[in-house]
């Protein structure tokens, strides 16, 4: 009878191979799984950021409105009383979490060889802080008026000036004469009116940004980059590496609202001159 228990408890045992089969199993199903899960993540901080571009598109709307249809200009202000256009927008939006893009992170990367290269090696950051930057205390939008209402700051904007020859604001052939800018014209507080953009639904107006710094630089501290895209040059349509850039942190893309206040995604390299000049092209 001993026996023929001991046989019973064996049978009801899994083997060694059985184990090991059912381990196989289940990590053929968490390799095919996780990236599922990662990408669905990654599609809602999708919808996040869209949804944060719209506040901020309603935002700019109410702006406008107060001031004659005048957009926001880059900055307003010198020395201690300096602005920039976030911190002018946050009385309209009243929430300082839509200007962090859920995808973004507050640490320093190396920007993805195979869509920046070239020039002086930096380090990226998709989010500012307001913290010492350049020896002053300033918000990370690149305000030194306090209180600062952005303290973490994930967006850029479309502030491609009128071509000058000292800025080479445009590179691409047809565009370079002074007749072509994006949401300033000839300095960063000369903003334009919305009767001057032509073309709202095809011009790119804020958009998911990295600013960059070299050497020991800390790039999460230089609001003053990452709240504008000043040169045809840090759009997503040139491999360059620069001190501000368009981000490509959506599954190798960015989000951007547009001048008549719709969102969408864009895949990173896709845009075109056109798509960053306010003019009918």
């Amino acid at each position: 009878m001993h026996s023929s228990n001991a046989c019973k408890r064996r049978s009801n045992a899994f083997t060694l191979i059985e184990l090991l089969v059912v381990i196989a199993i289940i990590a053929i199903l968490a390799a095919i799984l996780f990236p599922v899960f990662a990408q669905a993540r990654e599609k809602a901080r999708q919808t996040s950021c869209l949804s944060n571009m719209k506040q901020i598109g309603i935002g700019l709307m109410m702006y406008s409105s107060d001031y004659d249809s005048q957009y926001p200009p880059s900055q307003l202000g010198s020395g201690t009383e300096l602005v920039s256009w976030p911190q002018m927008m946050q009385p309209y939006i009243k929430n300082e979490q839509v200007f962090t893009c859920p995808s973004s992170a507050p640490g320093s990367f190396a920007p993805d060889p195979k869509l920046i290269f070239g020039g002086t090696a930096r380090q990226y950051c998709s989010q500012t802080r307001t913290d010492i930057s350049f020896g002053v205390l300033t918000g990370a939008d690149g305000s030194v008026k306090q209180p600062f209402l952005v303290n973490h700051l994930s967006y850029g904007r479309n502030l491609i000036p009128y071509y000058t020859a000292s800025l080479n604001s445009w590179t691409t052939p047809g565009f370079q004469g002074g007749d072509k800018c994006g949401f300033v014209t000839s300095g960063t507080t000369l903003s334009v009116i919305e009767a001057q953009v032509e073309d709202p639904a095809g011009t790119i107006h804020i958009m998911d940004a990295m600013t960059g710094a070299t050497g020991s630089a800390d790039p999460c501290v230089q609001g003053n980059s990452i709240r504008g895209i000043q040169q045809e040059i840090r759009t997503d349509h040139f491999p360059d590496q620069t001190a501000s850039k368009v981000a490509y942190r959506h599954s190798g893309g960015f989000v951007s609202l547009h001048g008549d206040g719709h969102a969408k995604w864009h895949k990173w390299g896709s845009t075109k001159a056109a798509d960053w000049s306010i003019q009918a092209d």
